[in-house]
This record gives structure tokens, sequence and C-alpha cells, in this order.
């Protein structure tokens, strides 16, 4: 007998306070979930099993959909990319229509839902999302698209305004662009859950769900500074790259000012000062008035000292890297924390491919100068890089990663076949892999 539609949410709880010492890893205990007999004969259960780790997946897991909102006549550009994109990747594209029951402004999908896996100790893993705290209609797509026999959902926390109502200052903090995930390493076989905190305010990703994903005792959460940013969301600091083919080795990207600041100089030293650059966005602005503009510089100096190395130094030590695992693309900032160059960073990582923005630098011999640099820095890298026009989303704070979510194969931990995916903690050493809208 086969669900054809959803009439009932997971009635699901996770014992995140009340966890035994017993049992370090007790979960999501989802378990009825309600389904229409398409023969209309009524409703029917389907049960989940008990006490299942939920595991988040990450860029280095096989993609296997693709979603993304549409919004008629602003976002076209980018969807006709991430078609021909994601067919490349050997991933299914879900656009979500514009129209109702949703808000045609809600365009951040990677915001909405958090998916991720329940492990049952057999070789299969359950598809499970987990809807944002935001008290907006689209954190309920996963639910109305996904959720059947083979697709858990679960609620996890509650919605707290001063932190989701995206309104401005931390408003944006609970928003699940602030949740990531590293990649698998000896000492974390199924990798570190990453979340942003603002130091200066002490506000951070709702501490239920923080709580929630330690109990699960296989994906440690780490924080992560994000207060100097407008949006303060941890995906738009780092995103994870494999760094071997097929294999475990990953990189980080991060974005990295001091890199910006030297291209524009080379730049303006060979000839190019008066080139023009962001003219999607800013009129006039060329390699020279950037460089000419004191306050952006020092700015960005500041930022690069004072926030960023200190946050790439935490990496490297809790994620076991060298600083050749970290991939420094140039960007700039604002003083008011949003990404003066498109954010690169932000990028959508599918089965090889990295979509990124296109930073809208100048434009030499032909070549964008931003996208040349980055190419660069990947040229080793087996990714095919992509840069896809998201103006509509920079715009409004955000970029590629901001606007699309992925479901994933489950993660294959660390020093585990295919056929042994249940979670199980190890305590050996760290070593090294390989705004308008709603914001």
């Amino acid at each position: 007998m086969d669900a054809i539609a959803v009439v009932a949410s997971v009635a699901a709880f996770a014992a995140v306070r009340g966890v035994s010492q017993a049992q370090p890893a007790l979960v999501i205990r989802p378990a009825v979930a309600m389904a229409v007999d398409p023969d209309g004969d009524g409703v029917f259960d389907q049960t989940a099993g008990l006490e299942h780790p939920f595991v988040l997946a990450g860029n280095l897991q096989p993609a296997e959909t693709v979603f993304v909102r549409e919004y008629p006549g602003r976002n076209d550009a980018m969807l006709a990319a991430l078609r021909d994109i994601t067919a490349q990747a050997g991933v299914e594209l879900h656009v979500i229509p514009g129209d109702a029951p949703y808000p045609a402004n809600h365009v951040w999908v990677q915001d909405a839902v958090e998916f991720g896996h329940a492990y049952t100790g057999e070789p299969d893993a359950m598809h499970v999302a987990m809807p944002s705290n935001r008290n907006r209609g689209l954190d309920r797509f996963a639910e109305h698209r996904l959720f059947g026999p083979d697709f858990g959902v679960i609620s996890v926390g509650s919605y707290r305004e001063d932190y989701a109502k995206g309104e401005g200052g931390v408003s944006w903090i609970d928003w699940y662009g602030n949740l990531e995930v590293s990649p698998p390493t000896q000492r974390h076989p199924f990798g570190r859950a990453l979340y942003g905190y603002d130091p200066a305010t002490g506000a951070q990703l709702n501490p239920e769900v923080v709580d929630f994903l330690a109990a699960q005792g296989v994906q440690p959460p780490m924080p992560v500074d994000v207060g100097w940013l407008t949006i303060k969301h941890v995906d738009e600091v780092l995103s994870f790259i494999p760094a071997e083919e097929g294999g475990r080795g990953f990189k980080v990207m991060v974005p990295d000012p001091g890199a910006a600041i030297d291209l524009l100089r080379g730049l303006a030293h060979e000839g190019y000062a008066d080139t023009p650059m962001l003219s999607s966005y800013e009129e006039g602005v060329t390699v020279a008035s950037l460089l000419a503009d004191e306050a952006l510089m020092d700015h960005n100096r500041d930022l690069q000292a004072q926030r960023l190395e200190p946050i790439y130094a935490n990496l490297r030590e809790e994620l076991g890297l060298d600083e050749e695992h970290v991939v420094r693309i140039p960007l700039l900032f604002t003083p008011g924390g949003g990404a003066k160059v498109p954010n690169m960073v932000n990028a959508l990582v599918i089965n090889g491919h990295v979509v990124m923005a296109d930073p809208d630098g100048p434009e030499i011999d032909g070549e964008d100068a931003f996208q040349k640099a980055v190419r660069e820095k990947l040229a080793d890298l087996p990714v095919t890089v992509h840069f896809v026009d998201d103006q509509l989303y920079q715009r409004w704070s955000g970029n590629v990663h901001c606007a699309t979510n992925t479901i994933r194969e489950p993660i294959v931990p660390w020093g585990m076949p295919p056929e042994e995916t249940a979670p199980e903690e190890t305590s050996s050493e760290e070593t090294a892999p390989g705004a308008s809208a709603e914001h």
C-alpha cells in the first residue's frame, strides 16, 4: 500500500535535556506517520524505529536532489544555470513553485530546513528533515512535499522571535543557513556540526537545536564567530569541497579580504586601475575607487586580523587541518557585514561541481579577474567550478547556498565500509584530511 499524500506530520520529539547517560545517542522517537490510502480507505499507520541518531549530511556526500524556489522574472538566469549544472552532476532539480502556499519572496530554501538521516544500524538510513523554527510557511515544504513512509520529519526547538523574525540584528541567527557540518575525520567519523554565534551579544543558533545535535553523540557541535556579519550565518564563512576523487580528503573555502586587496592592487599596478567592476550592483565602481575607499580597506584589514584569522586558526585546531587545507577566496565585506563582492564561499557543492556567485569583478582580457583567481586556487582539485547570476540573492544579503538546499546520501563514517553505517564514537586522535525578502 503506497502513500500518496500527507495528512499529518510525524509525531516526534527529542529527549534532549532528559537523555540518560546510559543512552547518549537517544534521538528522535518518531512514531506514527499518518498517510492517505490511495484507495481512499482512510489513513493507515507507518511506524518508524526508536532511538536512532539524527545525523546531518555534508557537502562531500553524493547529492540526490537540489531544491530552489522559483521567483518568476527575478531568478530565471540562476534557475536556467542550475538546470544545466544539476544535469551534469546527475542530480534531480526540484523547483518549488513561486505561487501559493508560500509568499513569493520566501526564497531562502537553505534556511527553511535541515536534511539528514536516521541511522538504524542497517545498511540504509532513512532520510529525515528538520524544519526551521522561523514561523514561515516555507519551513513546512519538506513536510508538505517529502514526508512519507521512507522520509521522516522531526520538530526540534521552538520559535524565538528575537532570533528568528528576520528583521535585523541577531534575528536571523536561528535560521538554518547558520547550521553546517564538516566532513568525516578520524576523530569525528560523522563530522562535526558547525553553528554560528555572536560574541558581542551571546546570541547563537537555538540552544535547543544545538543540545539536540549534541545529544546524538556523533557530530559534536562547534561554534563559529559570525557576529561580524549582517545575517550572521555560518554558511557565509565556510564551505567544504572535495580534495581527492572518490576519497575522504577535503578542503575548506573561506573568505580572505587580504587576497582581494592584493588582487586589486596587482591589477592597478598592471594598468587596470580604471577597469569597472560590480557594475550589476553599483555605478562608477572601479579597481581604483575601491582601493581609494580607506574606510572599506581599513575595515577589511581589521576584519581579517581580528575576526577571520582567529576563526581559521580555530577551524584548523578543532578539525585537525593544516593551512594547506584552507582555500582562501578573495572577498570584501562592508563595514555593516554584507558582502561587497558577491560571496563565492556561500556555494552549492554537488558531486564534484561547485556552484558560486558571479563575483562581477573587473574584466581583464575577456575574463573576470576574481573568477580567474578562484579557478586558479581550485585548479588542482577534482571539482568543476560554475559562476552563476545570483543578483536577486546578493541584493537581499544571500548567495547560492542560501538559495538552495540538498538531499544527500547518508554519511559513510570514517573507517567504516558502506555496509556498516551505525554511528559509533571513537577516541582516536584527529588526523587532517588529504535586504528585502526574508532577509
